[in-house]
């Protein structure tokens, strides 16, 4: 009996400690995370209406949908935004099938393909086997069970980048052919099918696809290949399918232009379609492709070169690092954009284009044996016709109209893209001005034409768009003189070949097929010399527009068309003794003499070292020359709902810019990741911002949606513009205010980690993409902050982890600008939305009101530098760039900061942005001074930029002046009281066990 209770005593003790730490673990863990979580969790804000309110519609912004009727609003813009995205890029006439057809899905890549969620939220239960039996079809069920409960199951991808870059791990793993064959009937179960092969890849954030398979692999001839090559075992396996199927179709479900030669040596591979992703529901519209029922009109986005390695900009990519002059590695990566403006098919057609016409020194370049499938292409179940072509103009818009024809026998949507050619000049080769063979300027979506139906397609363009920046000579915008040429084409080499049939070039002079004469208009401006100064100021601003990224060029040699092989990039470096372990190609053998992958180095300057070690914002006003007196707590009565509507400089910002304390300043500037918190002096309520551009992982419905490259490749405008819209409406529901996207950064090659998030490698497309998207959300009250300004192109080294401090990036100006810079230029210059609001009648009372609002208001850094500078504390590129020249007035916030030592934040807000991403007191990393007149100068400026975009959102719904915001207890907080509470019972009764026993105990002693 005494054990029993000795037992039953340690075991009660046990529990309390038990209950103890689990109570104090919560109360610990849960706080470090307390925004997120309260996010997720969700809390309240109310809004009380002064007397005056009636008769007032206080309703800024409102939602077109219940939480009841949204889903399936969502369900089907997903569905359309997927049917429309997806890119058929080889169909032999075998696709649509008939339903009744058999499939027979290999590679794991099948079994785990899914409608997808992001943290569990929003994703889809439809797999391949279910979606396309719905649609008509039968699977092969003994296959598909081989894959998701057989031998097939452990099979598959390793999960690419691993704890946001922490490690990777690209691992293939596909079940080999042998295991296929051993399982006993598994061939039998072929017999009547069509085989479709899902070749996977994996991306992600943090890091980027490896150039070589040094590190993920042990098979010798895979350890050389690249991530974007079918290893041995998938040749295997396609081979097999080849020999064993009449009919197999290829499913491409990765999110970087493949490289797809390989389809070519399988000659019963007679349809291939490329599907990066399919968010919540998307499944349905695959299948219906394979019926039929969807005819895709989805067109690349980026160029499908046959070997990815042969771009300019993959001679500088991946992992590179400096060394000291002692040669020891410094903690500094670097990345050089020496192809200059030469992206993606500006690189192709334009090396094209000189090689047909003899000229730049081109070489041997065969365009046939190195692009697959140009920029903009992408194949119908139906055929079109274009006529009537032709251009007008109306001072500096141009028109391009041309009747699209259905010629074929089912419906479908068409795309006509326009396409510019500038003149190069000699002036241009003086001072190294780059031009495209063929720009894209504009393009539109025809609406489901029926059999035989005509559209006449309309797309318009500005002269502006024919500038060009010249960064050595005016060092500004210039407009050459001399012989325009537009065309309208179905891809960029259609385009090309359209504008060399005008030139009267031909197949026989070594084009790749004839193009149209018919589809190409020139053009000759006003001016008879280059025009240095008539975009010399900036039509948006009224600023002039002039170098500011001088710093930047790091005296390289960059790509030019006026000698190809002359200017062909180099490594910018050395390959160093130390394996790289971010990816990158072959360069090297090791001691055994077997291929290797290196890290790339180079020798840092010293002042280029002092200048990464520092905060240097290259502000060039001394801190110490401001002598403002700080005023704090005012107590005005001035609230923030008060400038809703106001103009940015209104004085009755300085007013309500008064009434902040340092401690106001403090949180604003260093904890506003996540949220902006409340600020009871101003009357400003919490804010809310949520992630990602596929969805809102809070704050929001919980519905996810598929890549914006998908997005992108539907182009349809239209539908980028609904998919913004539901995004606010979503936001309305749920309760986010801000929203971190549209993601604006370029594919510079397939192998970065995020180009599922980025829409192009081509910087207009994906302007157009964003600004609409944009404008969709903000016209329900959003602010987005458009990403990640700029030049963040690469996930390697970007600096978001522990012992990452940006990678300095490198490039000219004109790329800057003409690249990497445009698709935020073009969101921050968007068609306006309406703003409502209130103001005063004049007699005492308040009436609704409108004015046009710009629909960008806020922006999000970037982890990388710019040459030595880190992005969110570049003066040149926040202030000289973003504010002055394109006229921003809003919300610039850090990407997140939490881990960036570097991140400083008096070096941010001295180069004009705002605020941190940060959510931990610790990462803040600064305090605010309140008797520095420089922090106090930069600070308040801070303060207002936050405040205007956040006083113009739907923050404010249900506000008038007077109103007063009240915040409820957060959800988690209840939980972690009921939490305490629970643990104090469980305690106390734990301790009334032990006592009571111990009494037992004690009294037994009395009597005995």
């Amino acid at each position: 009996m005494k054990v029993w209770r000795v037992l039953r005593t340690v075991i009660a003790s046990i529990l309390i400690l038990v209950t103890l730490g689990v109570a104090v673990g919560v109360n610990v863990l849960v706080p470090s995370f307390g925004v997120m979580v309260k996010n997720l969790l969700g809390y309240e804000v109310k809004v009380s209406a002064p007397a005056g309110a009636e008769g007032l519609d206080l309703n800024y912004n409102k939602a077109d949908y219940t939480k009841e009727t949204i889903k399936s609003a969502e369900q089907a813009l997903n569905g359309e935004i997927v049917g429309e995205g997806l890119v058929l890029l080889k169909n032999e006439g075998y696709m649509p099938y008939d339903r009744g057809t058999s499939f027979s899905f290999f590679g794991q890549g099948a079994a785990n393909l899914s409608g997808g969620s992001f943290l569990g939220l929003g994703g889809s239960s439809a797999t391949l086997k279910s979606s396309f039996e719905a649609e008509g079809f039968t699977v092969n069920d003994g296959l598909w069970k081989f894959y998701t409960e057989g031998k097939g199951k452990g099979y598959g991808l390793g999960p690419g980048s691993v704890g946001f870059g922490d490690a990777e791990d690209f691992s293939i793993n596909e079940c080999p052919v042998s295991v296929l064959q051993a399982e006993a009937g598994l061939e039998d179960t072929y017999a009547g099918s069509t085989a479709v092969f899902v070749w996977a890849r994996k991306a992600g954030e943090g890091r980027d696809l490896p150039r070589s398979m040094y590190n993920h692999t042990d098979v010798p001839e895979d350890q050389v290949k690249s991530y974007l090559e079918p290893n041995s075992t998938e040749l295997e396996l396609l081979d097999y399918l080849n020999e064993k199927f009449d009919d197999v179709v290829v499913l491409v479900n990765a999110t970087a232009a493949m490289e797809l030669g390989w389809v070519e040596d399988f000659e019963n591979i007679h349809a291939v379609l490329f599907v990066p992703s399919l968010g919540s529901n998307g499944m349905e519209a695959l299948a219906g492709i394979f019926s039929g029922a969807v005819n895709p009109s989805g067109k690349t986005v980026d160029t499908f070169a046959y070997d990815a390695m042969s771009a300019p900009a993959a001679q500088n990519y991946g992992d590179y690092q400096y060394v000291d002059g002692n040669g020891q590695f410094t903690k500094y990566n670097y990345v050089s954009y020496l192809e200059g403006i030469y992206v993606g098919y500006k690189y192709y057609e334009t090396r094209y284009e000189d090689a047909v016409l003899g000229q730049g020194n081109a070489g041997d370049y065969d365009y046939a044996d190195t692009v697959l499938y140009p920029f903009g292409y992408g194949l119908s179940y139906t055929s079109f016709g274009w006529e009537n072509y032709r251009t007008g103009w109306s001072g500096e818009r141009c028109t391009v109209t041309v009747d699209v024809t259905n010629t074929g026998s089912v419906a479908g949507k068409d795309v006509v893209q326009v396409y510019a050619q500038s003149p190069y000049t000699d002036y241009d080769r003086r001072n190294r001005v780059e031009k495209a063979a063929a720009a894209l300027v504009g393009y539109a979506k025809t609406g489901l034409l029926q059999p035989g139906e005509k559209q006449t397609v309309t797309v318009t363009f500005d002269q502006e768009q024919l500038k060009s920046y010249d960064y050595v000579g005016a060092k500004t915008y210039i407009l050459d003189a001399g012989e325009y040429y537009i065309t309208a084409a179905a891809d960029s080499h259609a385009a090309v070949n359209n504008i060399l049939a005008a030139k009267g070039k031909g197949v026989s002079d070594g084009m790749t097929a004839a193009g149209n004469a018919a589809l190409v208009s020139s053009f000759v401006p006003a001016n008879a010399d280059t025009d240095v100064s008539l975009y010399a100021v900036d039509s948006h601003s009224g600023t002039a527009v002039t170098n500011r990224f001088d710093f930047a060029d790091g005296g390289h040699t960059y790509l030019s068309r006026s000698d190809w092989q002359g200017t062909w990039p180099a490594h910018d470096g050395e390959v160093s003794d130390v394996i790289s372990t971010w990816g990158n190609e072959i360069n090297g053998t090791d001691g055994s003499g077997k291929s290797a992958s290196y890290v790339y180095i180079k020798t840092v300057s010293d002042e280029d070292l002092a200048q990464l070690d520092s905060n240097d914002s290259l502000n060039p006003t001394d801190p110490d020359t401001f002598t403002e007196t700080p005023v704090y707590r005012a107590q005005n009565g001035v609230q923030l709902i008060d400038l809703r509507g106001k103009d940015y400089d209104d004085p009755l910002w300085e007013d309500l810019l008064d009434n902040l304390s340092p401690a106001d300043y403090q949180k604003a500037i260093t904890l506003s990741g996540y949220e902006t918190s409340a600020i009871p002096a101003i009357g400003k309520p919490s804010a809310m911002d949520a992630d990602t551009a596929s969805g809102l992982i809070y704050g929001g419905t919980g519905a996810m949606y598929m890549g914006m490259l998908v997005l992108a490749q539907t182009w349809n405008s239209q539908l980028a513009e609904d998919y913004g819209v539901m995004i606010g409406n979503e936001a309305l529901l749920g309760g986010a205010d801000g929203w971190y996207a549209p993601s604006m950064n370029i594919h510079r090659l397939p192998f970065s980690g995020r180009n599922n998030e980025y829409y192009s490698e081509d910087g207009f497309l994906s302007g157009v993409v964003g600004a609409a998207s944009s404008r969709g959300a903000a016209s329900k009250g959003m602010y987005v902050f458009i990403k990640h300004f700029a030049l963040n192109d690469q996930e390697n080294h970007r600096g978001d982890r522990d012992g990452q401090f940006g990678v300095a990036t490198w490039s000219n100006e004109q790329a800057i600008r003409e690249i990497y810079l445009k698709p935020f230029e073009m969101c921050i210059k968007n068609d306006p939305i309406t703003l409502n609001y209130v103001k005063s009648d004049g007699s005492g009372g308040y009436v609704g009101a409108s004015r046009e609002m710009a629909p960008v208001n806020a922006i999000m850094t970037a982890f990388n530098r710019i040459g030595c500078t880190w992005t969110g504390g570049a003066y040149p590129l926040i202030t000289g760039v973003l504010r002055e020249e394109w006229g921003f007035r809003g919300f610039a916030l850090t990407d997140n900061a939490n881990t960036g030592l570097f991140m400083d934040a008096w070096q941010m807000i001295e180069a004009g942005a705002d605020a941190k991403l940060t959510a931990e007191k610790g990462s803040a990393r600064w305090t605010f001074d309140e008797n520095n007149p420089a922090h106090y100068h930069y600070g308040r400026q801070a303060m207002h930029n936050i405040l205007y975009t956040i006083a113009n959102s739907k923050v404010m719904n249900g506000a008038m002046p007077g109103s007063v915001f009240t915040e409820s207890m957060p959800n988690y907080q209840k939980i972690l009281i009921a939490v305490d509470v629970v643990a104090a019972l469980i305690v106390a009764a734990l301790a009334w066990f032990i006592v009571r026993g111990l009494r037992k105990k004690k009294k037994g002693a009395v009597r005995s």
